[in-house]
């Protein structure tokens, strides 16, 4: 049996792992064109993504709320509700996307500020945000439709978005950003342009498959889904909001530091990015196969799928720690050449690799909670563990200001988080 369960999270998982790890890689490779350019314009997109990111990750709930839901409504047969909640969800975030990029648009010059940066900085910044947030419509359409189409076990299309996404990134951040000299504004745009491509492949998918499966005759109470919908959804934007200032916090007290520190530690969160993605992606499709299970009447706790997950997810935690300590400093001098020699320590090294050993098991919680429609556990925890490691770092800064401090913090949060996430799931 367990053998069965291994085989389902694989089949589930490894297009969501190859999707999850194509976009911090590409943002790796834009900062290395950023690095090429020069030291600023790798600063700029440090400080742009970071507040790019912050209203991303507050939509999370379009992918996270949907997908369980889906399973759900899918293994029950209620096509007509089914299709109800994937257009609603849609107008959605077409909705959404559209009122973040006014709201960036207007307020990207204050919030470029809160980083202190220098005047250049500050305007290259402002060009890459500007430039990126065109395509905030597009990457919520698409995140919404690749959601659905994992809760439809159609986990592949996702892997083939972010192809799609990664591959017209790489193009035209080269072609834009160095070849016709664009610099941070063009590989801002490159991304937008990404995003569209794949918002077009991945909702023309997901209305073929639609068509192929017949309605059926129960009766939709549309009011229940919309509070559904948006029941979950405030949970987890709450959690999404306080999680995302909370990483962008420590983007901002590194820039506060100096400009080759948030360079650094732009670096750094996003090889950490492509560590954890190892897990998250379990994590993904363990809220289809938990939420397929409950649906059936079965019980998760002490199943099959439970002892495998956790199986899965010790292993995979133990490689990345080691993995950390012996090529951290390796991994950085690729992307950022020589220049962060004198901030990577044994410490640095250690506080990163328990970061990504923690936290594996804080991102596993957080996908078996979703399953377990249990979104309001999955809130506070996220809550909770943001506001202690934020006092903490806050504390210690006082008279640790180093990059060092923020990863202190950032392990606190995430001891906090899984071992919440492991009482709620009880």
């Amino acid at each position: 049996m367990i053998n069965t369960f291994r085989k389902d999270i694989w089949i589930n998982s490894y297009p969501i792992f190859l999707w999850l790890a194509l976009e911090p890689i590409v943002g790796l490779i834009d900062s290395k064109i950023a690095s090429v350019i020069n030291l600023d314009t790798l600063s700029a997109i440090g400080i742009g993504e970071t507040i790019y990111f912050v209203f991303i990750w507050v939509f999370i709930f379009l992918a996270y709320g949907t997908t369980p839901l889906v399973s759900s409504l899918n293994t029950k047969n209620e096509i007509n509700k089914l299709n109800y909640f994937i257009k609603f969800g849609r107008n959605v975030s077409i909705l959404l996307g559209l009122g973040s990029f006014l709201i960036l648009y207007v307020s990207s010059g204050y919030l470029i500020s809160t980083f202190q940066p220098t005047p250049n900085i500050q305007l290259l910044s402002s060009d890459y945000l500007v430039f990126r947030c065109i395509g905030l419509p597009f990457y919520l359409v698409n995140m919404h439709s690749t959601a659905v189409l994992r809760g439809l076990k159609y986990a592949k299309i996702t892997f083939y978005s972010a192809l799609i996404v990664s591959i017209s990134n790489i193009f035209f951040s080269l072609f834009f950003g160095l070849f016709l000299g664009f610099g941070a504004g063009g590989i801002g745009f490159s991304s937008s342009l990404s995003f569209f491509c794949a918002s077009i492949y991945s909702t023309f998918i997901l209305k073929k498959q639609l068509s192929d499966i017949p309605s059926t005759e129960e009766k939709i109470d549309k009011s229940s889904l919309r509070k559904k919908f948006f029941s979950v959804g405030t949970y987890i934007l709450i959690r999404s909001l306080f999680l995302t200032l909370f990483m962008a916090y420590l983007r901002n007290r590194a820039s506060l530091m100096s400009m080759q520190e948030i360079a650094l530690q732009h670096i750094l969160l996003q090889l950490w990015s492509v560590g954890y993605i190892f897990v998250d992606a379990i994590a993904i499709a363990s809220q289809t196969l938990i939420s397929e299970l409950v649906s059936k009447k079965e019980k998760y706790q002490k199943s099959g799928l439970q002892k495998e997950l956790v199986s899965v997810t010790t292993a995979i935690s133990f490689i990345l720690a080691i993995i950390t300590v012996l090529f951290l400093d390796n991994f950085v001098e690729m992307f950022g050449d020589d220049k962060f020699d004198l901030y990577i320590d044994l410490q640095l090294i250690v506080l990163v690799a328990l970061s990504l050993f923690i936290g594996c098991y804080a991102f596993l919680w957080d996908g078996v909670l979703l399953g377990l429609d249990r979104a309001k556990e999955f809130s506070f925890l996220t809550v909770a563990s943001s506001v202690s490691g934020f006092l903490v770092c806050s504390y210690l800064l006082r008279t640790q200001n180093t990059i060092a401090t923020l990863w202190i913090g950032l392990n606190v949060s995430l001891l906090f988080r899984s071992l919440l996430g492991y009482i709620y799931q009880k």
